[in-house]
C-alpha cells in the first residue's frame, strides 16, 4: 500500500515536470537594460529654494540626461514632463490642491497661488517603461499687496463680469524701484467671476493698521469685500448688513467724511433706490466691526443719483445725496435717520439752489476747497445737465451747515467753452489747482473754470479707435493719510484709461502733471494693457 501511494505521488509530480521540460517556448521577447534618466541642476542656475512674490514668473530649466546624453529638445527622447505645485504643509485646514504649471522640460509659469509655502515638482516619466524621476524645490510665496493703484474693469473675455488689476511702480507706491502689474486678480484669487458691470472700487481705511481693511468692489449686481493684502473674498453682499435687503441692485458705493475725526466717517451704499450708511471709528488694531443698518428714511425722495458728498469735514452731515427726480440735494444729520431739505437758499448769494437745482447730476468729484491743509476741506465739483446745456456746479458740503443760505457757491456754463462736453464720460477735479479734467471721445480736456477761457486738449489717445473711459487724479479722501504725504505723487499724477471696442482691448496711461495747471509731462510715462473696459480707479490704502 505504501509503495502504491509513493507511485501515485511520483506520477503526479514528476510526469507534469517532464512534459513541461519538453515544451518549446516560441514567445518573442525584447529584453533590454533599463534606461538611465537623470535630472541634473548643476550649472543650471537653479537654487535650493525660492522666495517670490505672488504672480511673479518662476523660470526653471534643469539639465535632463537620457542614457548619458543631454536632452536638447523635448521630442528628442521618449520622456514626458509635468511641473506641478502643491502645499508644503499638511493637516487640518491645509490646501490639498495640486496645480499644473507646465508640460515641458523648461518651466516658465506665473505663480498665482496665495501666500504660503509650496513644493514645485518636476516629474519625468519614461514612456518605454513608466519609470519616473523627480525634482522637488521649496517655494515660499508672499502676497502682501500693501498699496498701489487699483483698476476696476469689465472683462473683455467675459462681458457682464468685473475684475480688478493692481499696479505697482515708483509713482503709485512709496519706496519702490520695480514695476509690477497684476490683472484679473479677483478670478485668479477666488476661482470665480465677479458678476455685474463695474461701478466702483474703494479701499476704505476703517482701520489705520494696514492689513485690517478690505477693498469694496461694487458692481450693478452686487457688492463684495476682498481682503486688503490678498484679494481673497472676505465679505459677500449680506455680510455688509445687519439685515440685508432682498434686492441686490447697487448703483453707488462710497465714503462720507474726511477721516480726521474719529466716528465721523462712514461707508455709503445706494442700493435699489435707498441709501445706507455704516458709521465707524478708526482703530489701530481692529478691522471692520460695524455694518449697514436700515436705510435712511426717504419718504418723498425720488430716484437717487450715483453719487454722494464724500469728504465733508464737519459733523453737520451724516450723508448728502442727490434726488434726480425732484432735482435737489438732501442730507441726513450725523447719526440721524431721515433725509431732509436744506435751509432756504439766498438767491442773491448762492450760485444755485441746492433745494431746487433744475438740473440732472451726471457725475462729480471732490477738489479744491476752503483749505489745502491736512484736514482736507474740499468742495464738490458736479457736472450737471439742463436739457442740452451743461454746467459745472460747485457746492460746499465740507464746512457748511444745513442752515447756511449759500451752499451752492459756483455755477459755470460749459457749452461753448468745453468741446464735446455733451459726450463726457468721466470727470476728475484737482484739489490743488482750479481745474478739472473731463474725458470725451478719444481726448482728455483741461478746463480751468476760474479763467473764463475755453477748455484745452490735455491728452489724445495714441491709437485709432480708442476712447477714454476713465480719468483720475492721484488723491485719497483720508485727511491724515493724505496730508502727511502717505499718498504717493499726491495731486501730480493722472491716470487715463482707454478702450477699443473693435479690438476689445483696454489700456492705462500714467503721466505726471503740474498740480496747479494740470499740464501733462509727456517726457516719461507708464502704460499697461488692461484686459477690459475700465469704469473706476482708485489708490489702494497703505500706511507705508
Amino acid at each position: 500500500m505504501k509503495n502504491r501511494g509513493f507511485l501515485h505521488v511520483f506520477i503526479l509530480v514528476i510526469v507534469p515536470a517532464l512534459v513541461t521540460a519538453c515544451y518549446d517556448d516560441e514567445g518573442n521577447y525584447d529584453y533590454h537594460e533599463l534606461d538611465n534618466v537623470r535630472i541634473d541642476t548643476t550649472l543650471a542656475g537653479i537654487q535650493n529654494e525660492y522666495a517670490i512674490m505672488r504672480f511673479d514668473t518662476l523660470t526653471l530649466q534643469p539639465h535632463i540626461y537620457f542614457n548619458g546624453n543631454l536632452v536638447l529638445a523635448d521630442d528628442q527622447a521618449p520622456l514626458d514632463y509635468l511641473w506641478t505645485i502643491y502645499s508644503a504643509t499638511s493637516g487640518t485646514g491645509a490646501s490639498t490642491t495640486i496645480d499644473t504649471l507646465g508640460t515641458g522640460s523648461r518651466l516658465q509659469s506665473v505663480i498665482s497661488r496665495t501666500g504660503g509655502n509650496y513644493i514645485v515638482q518636476l516629474t519625468v516619466t519614461n514612456r518605454r517603461d513608466g519609470i519616473q524621476q523627480y525634482l522637488r524645490l521649496p517655494v515660499a510665496v508672499s502676497e502682501i499687496f500693501d498699496g498701489g493703484w487699483m483698476v476696476f474693469y469689465e472683462r473683455a473675455d467675459q462681458p457682464g463680469y468685473s475684475d480688478l488689476a493692481l499696479i505697482y511702480n515708483r509713482w503709485t507706491k512709496l519706496n519702490v524701484n520695480y514695476d509690477r502689474y497684476y490683472a484679473n486678480l479677483y478670478e485668479t484669487t477666488n476661482g470665480e467671476l465677479l458678476r455685474g458691470h463695474p461701478v466702483r472700487c474703494l479701499d476704505i481705511a476703517v482701520s489705520l493698521a494696514s492689513g485690517n481693511n478690505y477693498v469694496g468692489l461694487c458692481t450693478d449686481e452686487t457688492l463684495v469685500g476682498v481682503s486688503e493684502n490678498s484679494i481673497d473674498h472676505a465679505l459677500s453682499f449680506a455680510d455688509f448688513f445687519h439685515e440685508p435687503p432682498t434686492v441686490e441692485q447697487p448703483i453707488w458705493y462710497g465714503e462720507h467724511g474726511s477721516g480726521v475725526m474719529s466716528g465721523q466717517s462712514s461707508e455709503v451704499l445706494i442700493n435699489a433706490g435707498h441709501v445706507y450708511t455704516n458709521t465707524y471709528s478708526f482703530s489701530a488694531t481692529e478691522g471692520r466691526t460695524t455694518r449697514f443698518g436700515v436705510p435712511k428714511f426717504d419718504d418723498g425722495i425720488g430716484q437717487l443719483a450715483a453719487w454722494n458728498a464724500e469728504v465733508p469735514n464737519t459733523l453737520n452731515y451724516g450723508i448728502v445725496v442727490y434726488d434726480q427726480t425732484f432735482q435737489r440735494f438732501r442730507y441726513a444729520g450725523y447719526n440721524e435717520a431721515q433725509l431732509q431739505e436744506f435751509a432756504e437758499q439766498d438767491p442773491n448769494v448762492a450760485a444755485f439752489d441746492v433745494n431746487n437745482t433744475g438740473m440732472q447730476l451726471l457725475m462729480g468729484d471732490w477738489g479744491r476747497g476752503a483749505s489745502q491743509s491736512v484736514n482736507l476741506r474740499p468742495y464738490d465739483y458736479l457736472l450737471m445737465q439742463r436739457g442740452d446745456e451743461r454746467f459745472l456746479a460747485v457746492a460746499n458740503f465740507s464746512t457748511s451747515a444745513p442752515s447756511d443760505p449759500n451752499i451752492g457757491i459756483g455755477l459755470y456754463q460749459l457749452n461753448g467753452l468745453c468741446p464735446e462736453i455733451e459726450q463726457a464720460t468721466s470727470l476728475s477735479a484737482s484739489h490743488v489747482g482750479s481745474f478739472i479734467f473731463y474725458a470725451a471721445g478719444s481726448k482728455v480736456y483741461n478746463f480751468a473754470y476760474d479763467s473764463g477761457q475755453p477748455a484745452t486738449v490735455a491728452w489724445q489717445a495714441p491709437e485709432e479707435g480708442d476712447i477714454v473711459t476713465c480719468v483720475r487724479i492721484m488723491k485719497y479722501y483720508h485727511g491724515t493719510i493724505y496730508g502727511y504725504g502717505l499718498v504717493p505723487r499726491s495731486d501730480n499724477l493722472v491716470h487715463i484709461a482707454t478702450w477699443n471696442e473693435e479690438k476689445r482691448k483696454g489700456h492705462l496711461y500714467q503721466y505726471l502733471i503740474n498740480p496747479a495747471s494740470g499740464i501733462l509731462n509727456t517726457t516719461s510715462s507708464f502704460d499697461y494693457p488692461i484686459p477690459g473696459r475700465v469704469k473706476d480707479m482708485a489708490w489702494k490704502f497703505s500706511m507705508q
